[in-house]
């Protein structure tokens, strides 16, 4: 299964207006019998469960603050010292940590979070692709301010792909369909509208719009415009959501379980 812990982009907005869709930053879990797959730790990681039955694997897609704002703020069982396994596509391990230690550590948090905590085990990317060959795990480079990794799962011939963080560009198109075709289900980056994206260039994020023309060339089942823009509320994403004829495009919402 899938759930949308965090589907808000650049910072969370817990308002009222923000209920129905929700206010957290980016997180989203998979289970399958094997494995917890987790993508990104934005403010919704806090609501993970790890399992210990499962392998857990944290994919960082980039290092931008609502992205991994969340890893330090999990229920962490102290009793528990299970290890989880965080790499990224987007940096080796010892960058990956470096990152994250500079992140989580004085002047911008009380204690070095990453060192006392002492529970992730940073793999470089190549080493988690062949450690869980089981899994077919691919990365592909997105377009954004700092540079930016999508990924996608393949288990028992079900597909997931998160692309987050993306400035979509025609010359892209091509790439992102055989990147994605044949999904289960698809995570797109829709922050802004089409009529927002010229006062928006460089930001590094795509529209709704240009989600929804893509999802009509991909052979996909579930086509999930993420990454809310802080500003747009419930009633507004509604009202564009009620305008799309594409009944396999839908806005992601937290908590929300989809089959995987």
């Amino acid at each position: 299964m899938i759930i949308n812990h965090g589907v808000r982009g650049s910072t969370p907005n817990p308002s009222q207006n923000y209920l129905f869709f929700g206010g957290n930053t980016p997180c989203v879990e998979i289970k399958t019998e094997k494995y917890q797959l987790i993508f990104d730790c934005g403010s919704g990681f806090s609501k993970v469960n790890f399992s210990n039955d499962l392998e857990t694997i944290l994919f960082i897609s980039h290092f931008h603050h609502d992205h991994i704002q969340g890893l330090a703020f999990n229920n962490y069982d102290t009793n528990n010292s299970k290890k989880i396994t965080l790499t990224s596509a987007h940096s080796d391990k010892t960058d990956t940590y470096k990152y994250l230690s500079a992140y989580y550590s004085n002047p911008y948090f009380p204690v070095n979070f990453i060192e006392i905590i002492n529970r992730f085990d940073f793999l470089d990317f190549e080493q988690v692709v062949n450690d869980f060959n089981d899994l077919n795990i691919n990365s592909i480079d997105l377009n954004h301010p700092g540079n930016c990794s999508g990924y996608s799962i393949t288990s028992n011939k079900k597909k997931f792909c998160y692309l987050l963080d993306n400035e979509y560009e025609d010359v892209q198109e091509e790439k992102l369909i055989n990147f994605c075709d044949q999904s289960e289900t698809i995570i797109w980056d829709g922050m802004f509208l089409d009529s927002e994206l010229s006062d928006k260039k460089g930001w590094g994020h795509s529209s709704i719009e240009q989600g929804i023309t893509l999802a009509d060339k991909i052979d996909v089942k579930n086509f999930l415009i993420s990454h809310h823009s802080p500003s747009r509320d419930d009633k507004e994403i509604k009202d564009i959501e009620n305008k799309i004829s594409n009944k396999k495009v839908k806005f992601a919402s937290e908590n929300e379980v989809i089959e995987f």
